[in-house]
This record gives C-alpha cells, structure tokens and sequence, in this order.
C-alpha cells in the first residue's frame, strides 16, 4: 500500500497521543551478499507506520521477540519521510553507533525495547538521530543507532553518550561508530568499525 502524499495530513484520534514526528517499522527478511542498492531496497518490507503512541503499540505488540527473530534478519525502526529508508545510501555522510551483545545474554529484548521507546520518546533530542536497528547474527546480536550527519562530531559524540544513558552501559563499555560512506566501500554496517569507551563524567 503506497504511502500517504505529504500534503495529506494523517488524522489522529483525539484520545491518541501524537508522536512528534511518525516513525516506520522496517524488517530485512535476508542478509544479501554483496546487494546492489537496488536489491536491497527491494527486500526491505515496511512493517507499519505510527503517527501516535498507540499506533506504536498496536504495532509492537504483534511482533516477533528479538530472541525470536531468525538469524541474519534486522529488524528497524526509522523516522518516516521521504527517502527514509534503513540504506547507507540514503544517509551518505552519516554512521551508526554500534552495541554488540552476546548470545548468552539474556538483556537483547530490554534493551531493544528501551531503545525503541527513547526513539519515539525523542530522548535523544536531537532530529539527526533518524532511526535505532538490532541485527540477529549466528555468532553475536547487535544494537545500533544511526545519524544522517558524522560531520559535526558534538552531535554523534552526544547521540553515543545518550545511547550509553538509555541503555545503563557500564563505564567500561565498550561500543563502536561506522562511517556509512566506509560501509558502502566494505559493504557491511558493522565490520571495520571504530571501538569507543565513554569516559565517566567527573
């Protein structure tokens, strides 16, 4: 079903409460090999749009646990708009900061949760942060944020430290950035990335 124009405005019931700006659920039913961007794209399947909190709950209650979720599938959550798709293409000056958790883990699904709810909640306060992903991989799970814009390093070093509060990272925690413009020469969002430890704000 094809989006809305933008010049329709979504009516919101008024017993909803609105989200400032919608967000869109996206899943990636396979991991291609080497994809062109074109395939990619064409294997995103759009979940749903919300425009309110209850539209967000209607719509996460249904899905699949991250514990559930096959192996090399991702799973997104992006602000909607034009051209807002989960592709480095769409954000060529842009990177993600990246959180790897073990399997023997069992925090995936509150993390994953409480990243979803500081998204729409926009506790990151800042409109550059445009979407939040986890990534199901055989070996390791993977938690990630991204940012349309890596060029002003005030903007994703804050977007990192906001992750680090979310999310109740220890102090030794160690997370990692990927430059989209490198992933679109390696051709993965979370190989070659660059380790980070947040010093404790004394």
């Amino acid at each position: 079903m094809a989006e809305a124009a933008t010049s329709t405005e979504v009516v919101i019931p008024e017993d909803e409460h609105k989200l400032q700006t919608p967000w869109c659920f996206w899943y990636d039913l396979k991991k291609l090999h080497k994809a062109k961007a074109a395939e990619y794209a064409a294997s995103l399947q759009k979940v749903s749009t919300c425009h309110s909190v209850e539209d967000f709950w209607r719509a996460y209650a249904h899905m699949t646990r991250p514990s559930k979720l096959e192996t090399n599938c991702n799973l997104f959550l992006f602000r909607a708009g034009a051209g807002n798709k989960p592709m480095w293409e769409s954000y060529p000056r842009g990177g993600c900061w990246i959180l790897k958790i073990k399997k023997t883990s069992d925090v995936l699904s509150t993390m994953w949760q409480d990243l979803l709810f500081a998204a729409i909640g926009e506790i990151f306060e800042e409109p550059g942060m445009v979407g939040v992903s986890i990534a199901r991989r055989k070996a390791i799970d993977m938690l990630s944020i991204w940012n349309e814009d890596s060029t002003n390093p005030e903007v994703h070093f804050g977007i990192g430290e906001k992750m680090k509060e979310v999310l109740d990272l220890g102090p030794d925690t160690m997370v990692e950035y990927k430059l989209f413009n490198d992933a679109l020469h390696d051709g993965s969002t979370f190989r070659n990335a660059r380790a980070f430890v947040f010093a404790p704000v004394s």
